[in-house]
């Protein structure tokens, strides 16, 4: 008996009889088509990603959208910041240079743009409440203090909260914010540790400081070579479906990295703390107290009150319920897969009970489940779809997709990550951290 013969007989016992509709010509003919689908199905290339035990974890990419144009048709020039509004389904992108803030519906065209005229000048970081309240934090500018400037729905000052007058944040330069479901605000500054609690009408209530322990980092390249992370270059193996990160040959006109100097002028416009760090630079950086408050990069509140503070300098994102009793932290810093080099950004899915976490030096986007388990990253350093260089902040749609600001590639990806993660709220973590 032939394989046709074979398989033939396979599909009598599944079906318990001969169909009348297919004989047996017509399934000869369909046999090869059914095998070849099998085939696909089990050998369909996808993102490449790995579990923290070392084994594959294949997870589809799919590109949704890739933002280029602010709403003057211009090219975007740095994107840096992101924030999906779930209650208008509009999308928040902040660009480097004239610091704008670029706003696009949900079909991702812009609408709006907001700059010197409605009071933003030098954006850091932004959040949109419930309520339609627009929140920017703002550096130093000309004859103005670092502030938190409030918006309404429309757009117009509502108010500016400055600093200096709160107890220890005399120098305080607002970084990034986020909104408890009590109304309080969580901010971060750029510089100094902890995280600034205020009431919903702006008072000072007190500071949330993570204690922890500062590891000397794995050594840092010089700017634009990234940390670990997988290129774009490198091979893949046979990967070759539509929507997935492949090895290629940049066609002509797709540069490599620029020179170090081209490189340099571009970044006359960006603040100091989204320039990549050089090896030269990063000498002397770990010198810090080994048990001191940490220095924080982002906060995000969900909604069930659970706030998380991510670190740079630590590589650990520290979770604390709703009263701000401490939980636990996880992450590991080091420039290898599963292992934070500069984390910039998170973003918590609380669907899929996942926590996406921006490594904007290792060019990769690292995902944990809720009780702080790595599970898999996505990306690498590339040009291409799907790649990133140097991202650094990220996002979550109503339908779940990311949103990266893929920075020196100077556009916006909107990814469809396809997984599913499921663990109960919370599990063991690192408890070790104050």
């Amino acid at each position: 008996m032939n394989s046709s013969e074979l398989l033939i007989t396979f599909m009598d016992t599944i079906t318990g009889s001969r169909s009348n509709c297919f004989p047996r010509s017509a399934m000869r003919v369909m046999l090869p088509l059914v095998f070849c689908s099998i085939l696909l199905a089990v050998f369909v290339p996808s993102l490449r990603a790995q579990q923290d035990d070392g084994s594959p974890w294949h997870v589809p990419v799919k590109t949704v959208a890739i933002i280029t144009e602010d709403d003057q048709g211009a090219p975007l020039q740095f994107p840096s910041i992101v924030f999906f509004d779930k209650t208008m389904d509009e999308t928040y992108v902040v660009t480097g240079g004239k610091g704008r803030i670029s706003v696009y519906g949900s079909d991702y065209f812009p609408k709006i743009s907001l700059g010197v005229g409605r009071g933003v000048e030098t954006p850091n970081g932004l959040h949109v409440a419930d309520d339609g309240r627009l929140f920017v934090c703002q550096g130093q500018s000309a004859g103005k203090p670092p502030r938190l400037t409030i918006l309404n729905g429309a757009f117009f000052l509502e108010k500016e909260i400055t600093f200096a007058d709160i107890p220890g944040a005399e120098s305080f330069i607002p970084g990034r914010l986020s909104v408890g479901i009590n109304g309080n605000m969580y901010i971060v500054p750029t510089n100094m540790p902890g995280a600034l609690v205020l009431d919903k009408d702006g008072k000072f209530l007190r500071w949330l400081k993570p204690k922890d322990k500062v590891q000397v980092e794995e050594e840092a390249p010089v700017a634009g070579e990234g940390v670990g992370g997988l290129r774009e270059s490198e091979s893949l193996g046979d990967a070759t479906e539509e929507g997935e990160p492949q090895a290629e040959t940049p066609p002509a006109g797709n540069e490599e990295p620029q020179p170090r100097d081209q490189r340099a002028a571009e970044m006359e416009g960006l603040p100091e703390f989204l320039r990549p760090v050089t090896k030269e630079a990063e000498e002397g950086a770990n010198v810090t107290d080994p048990a001191g408050a940490v220095q924080l990069t982002d906060v995000v509140c969900d909604s069930k009150g659970h706030i998380y503070l991510l670190s740079e300098e630590t590589s650990k994102v520290y979770v604390y319920n709703a009263a701000e009793q401490y939980l636990f932290s996880f992450g590991q810093k080091g420039g290898s897969e599963g292992k934070m080099s500069r984390p910039r950004a998170l973003a918590v899915d609380e669907e899929k009970k996942s926590i996406y976490v921006v490594d904007y030096m290792r060019h990769t986007i690292l995902l944990y489940n809720f009780a702080g388990r790595f599970l898999f990253e996505i990306g690498g350093f590339g040009r291409s779809p799907r790649w990133f260089n140097f991202p650094a902040d990220l996002a979550l749609n109503r339908q779940g997709n990311l949103i990266v600001a893929d920075l020196f590639n100077k556009r916006v990806q909107v990814l469809d990550v396809q997984f599913e993660a499921s663990v109960s709220l919370f599990g063991p973590g690192d408890k070790s951290a104050k």
